[in-house]
């Protein structure tokens, strides 16, 4: 036998006209049967009973299977059944007015702290940092005005393939930086691109001048042919050309990421602590969860996702470059469509395509993950030589194409597979 003893405060309801003592004696949720239930209660002497009732059976049953009496002064209600598991006794008692105070206001003030105090400071939680967001977002994650996109024929001046990458893609996608840049440099007759494997790709460095490359183009010759005339890709992790291609990556991220691009970490990095500390005070405070703390959390999380996404802006400068690369990247998906409109509309023409303009952008194409395109107008401008097209950049040995298409998409596989063997395999999946 168990005996417990407890005391619980505000279980009166007060109305107009009485006061009310309202009790779940058993609870309603035990997994067993209960065989005797009863409860007696002891009022204040002067305590006068308007009204009693009980109620019997599951949640929200209206069951009327007990017995009433008074004993001694006290109040009892006796179960006149046992009760299936999930069943109980709930009792009422109606008061006269004046047996109990009311709670004063610190009381109320304390029992809403109780049971809502948690609620309160995770709205006010979600209110801080909407508000901080808001005017962070005004503050740096709004974007500079932008200019209308149009088609352009070149692309922005002194911009090499893998600078063009970075801004547009803001970072990296994939090795489109590093293929669309050694291809450069093999149309620019520097390197010699041999794709005769399918999973591993042989550079080799020929004569030539770097003056022709841009900075970052020179820093990846510098790197990857450093005292050697041949580099392998493919076959196992190459540590050499990892700590080439890391360089590369920084020297570009240095030039072409803050005066381009602005994360804003350090705003969403606030509001995220701000909404740690905020759930952790208000789990604090918790004393039983519902819905709405959970809805309150999911809800600040999303916002907090949502502002991930809106903070980062480019700058100024970023959005003009930006701008510009959208209106080259235009003519290169679209250059036939658009020769096709300056016939039928009488609008500008593009520049005429020849064997050096198509070699020339090849690399920007793949660096803005348009090749294909570029490579069917090519197809379809100049079939017959198209059909005859063998780059001097390129060797393939046996390897036969139907295609410029096929042709390209052979020595880019070839090239992706071998940057990705010879990276960790942690970081090869990056670009």
């Amino acid at each position: 036998t168990y005996e417990i003893e407890y005391e619980v405060k505000n279980q009166i309801r007060y109305f107009d006209t009485h006061d009310e003592l309202y009790w779940n004696v058993t609870g309603n949720y035990w997994l067993f049967p209960i065989d005797q239930a009863a409860a007696r209660i002891t009022l204040p002497e002067d305590a006068r009973v308007v009204s009693q009732d009980g109620y019997t059976g599951g949640y929200g049953n209206s069951g009327s299977d007990y017995a009433y009496r008074q004993s001694g002064g006290a109040h009892v209600f006796e179960a006149t059944r046992p009760f299936d598991a999930g069943e109980g006794l709930t009792i009422s008692l109606g008061l006269e007015k004046g047996v109990i105070e009311p709670p004063s206001f610190a009381d109320k003030s304390v029992l809403w702290w109780f049971r809502y105090g948690a609620l309160g400071i995770l709205l006010a939680s979600f209110l801080g940092v909407l508000g901080f967001l808001m005017r962070s977002f005004r503050k740096v994650g709004e974007d500079p005005p932008k200019g209308p996109v149009f088609a352009r024929y070149e692309p922005p001046e002194g911009l090499s393939p893998a600078a063009v990458h970075h801004v547009y893609f803001r970072g990296f996608r994939g090795h489109g930086a590093l293929i669309s840049t050694l291809i450069n440099m093999g149309t620019k007759g520097l390197v010699d691109i041999d794709a005769s494997e399918k999973k591993s790709t042989v550079l080799t460095r020929k004569g030539g001048a770097a003056a022709t490359l841009t900075a970052d183009e020179q820093k990846l010759d510098s790197e990857l042919f450093d005292g050697k005339k041949t580099r392998t890709l493919g076959g196992k992790y190459d540590a050499s050309f990892t700590t080439s291609y890391t360089l590369f990556r920084k020297a570009l991220s240095r030039k072409y990421g803050k005066p381009y691009f602005r994360w804003n970490l350090s705003y969403t990095l606030v509001a995220v602590v701000l909404t740690i500390v905020g759930v952790a005070v208000a789990i604090t405070q918790t004393v039983n969860w519902s819905v709405w703390h959970l809805a309150f959390i999911l809800a600040l999380a999303a916002l907090n996702g949502l502002f991930m996404y809106l903070m980062p802006a480019p700058t100024p400068k970023g959005q003009k470059i930006r701008t510009e690369i959208e209106g080259f990247k235009l003519y290169l998906e679209t250059a036939e469509k658009l020769q096709l409109n300056s016939v039928e509309v009488g609008s500008d023409a593009p520049p005429p395509m020849s064997v050096e303009r198509y070699e020339r952008f090849l690399p920007y194409a793949i660096a803005l993950d348009v090749e294909k395109p570029w490579t069917k107008y090519f197809e379809h401008t100049l079939p017959t030589e198209a059909a005859s097209y063998s780059p001097a950049w390129g060797h393939f040995g046996s390897r036969s194409f139907s295609n410029v298409g096929g042709m390209n998409d052979a020595v880019m596989s070839s090239m992706s597979t071998g940057v990705s063997a010879s990276l960790p395999q942690s970081s090869s999946s990056s670009g």
